[in-house]
């Protein structure tokens, strides 16, 4: 069921992403958008961006390369529980069954349009909360370090915590 707002959505975010350089390729007219960042693909291997004409969402995924090891996914959950912890807005997941990480954020426009202006807010908005806790998050799924190192260092982000207030 797309209505005419949903479509007014979907051409926003089509508008957006060619403005940020991710158009989408061969004239790609769904509802969903993979970009693939390129190598090396760390600590990013892709993003997805959709607008859910059900849900009338925008969602944002920055998926990570690596996928965790079995041994240190309690570990690795414990590491984005903190960084959660220090995010207002969107936040991490680990899937507990393959150990894939991303980032995830939404906006809901039921009710009300989506301007291009929210599209990039919320790309920029991820975006800094996945470089404020990526190298955290990549030393605790490597094992280079414990995990208690690993958290000093999302609570000593230079902006002090709270990524996406912006």
């Amino acid at each position: 069921m797309t209505t005419d707002k949903v479509a007014r959505a979907l051409k926003t975010l089509h508008d957006v992403l060619t403005e940020v350089g991710w158009a989408p390729r061969g004239g790609e007219t769904g509802t969903t958008y993979r970009i693939d960042l390129g190598p090396p693909h760390v600590p990013i291997d892709d993003v997805v961006v959709a607008i859910d004409p059900e849900a009338q969402c925008f969602v944002f995924f920055a998926n990570f390369h690596r996928r965790v090891p079995s041994n240190r996914r309690d570990k690795v959950a414990r590491m984005i529980m903190r960084a959660n912890w220090d995010l207002l807005l969107g936040g991490f997941e680990m899937n507990d069954g393959d150990g894939s990480v991303r980032f995830r954020y939404a906006i809901d426009f039921k009710g009300c349009e989506l301007p291009a202006e929210s599209i990039r807010r919320a790309i920029l908005t991820a975006m800094e909360g996945v470089e404020a806790h990526a190298d955290a998050l990549m030393t605790a799924m490597t094992a280079r370090t414990n995990t208690l190192e690993a958290t000093v260092r999302i609570s000593r982000t230079p902006e002090g915590g709270s990524h996406g207030t912006h």
